[in-house]
């Protein structure tokens, strides 16, 4: 019985995971512009209410919706290891949080973010430019 509970238990936080991975900054691309928490946060509750994870939402926005905090998440483990590795890749391993840089470095092998970091970072830029009294949105404190 314990295996069968944990393997249930790591489907679903498996499931969950990857839902808010794929849907963290969604809304940079949907709605094109740099106050994307928000929206990417609804089109991953759409999503789920579409889908047999319907159970999931709360969840899952509490990730998308703090993952761009400056401060460590108190009190939710997973959304603080999910805030973490949204700042190793956004900053491409520089901040790595004591993860050896091998696996850093292999991990960019594997998945070449070609231009993705110089774009982002051009975007962000332009918006904050155009936008000085709310440069970027999209931190949270």
């Amino acid at each position: 019985m314990y295996t069968y509970a944990t393997t249930l238990l790591l489907m679903r936080e498996n499931k969950k995971l990857a839902i808010a991975v794929a849907f963290h900054d969604l809304d940079i691309w949907v709605s094109d512009g740099m106050d994307y928490l928000s929206g990417s946060e609804q089109l991953a509750r759409d999503y789920l209410k579409n889908s047999d994870f319907d159970y999931l939402p709360d969840e899952v926005a509490f990730f998308i919706k703090n993952h761009h905090k400056l401060w460590p998440i108190k009190g939710n483990i997973e959304a603080e290891a999910f805030r973490k590795a949204d700042l190793i890749d956004l900053t491409s391993g520089f901040i790595r949080y004591n993860i050896p840089e091998s696996i850093i470095s292999e991990t960019e092998r594997t998945f070449p973010r070609e231009n993705f970091t110089r774009m982002i970072s051009s975007r962000a830029l332009n918006h904050a430019i155009r936008h000085p009294l709310r440069p970027f949105p999209m931190i949270k404190w």
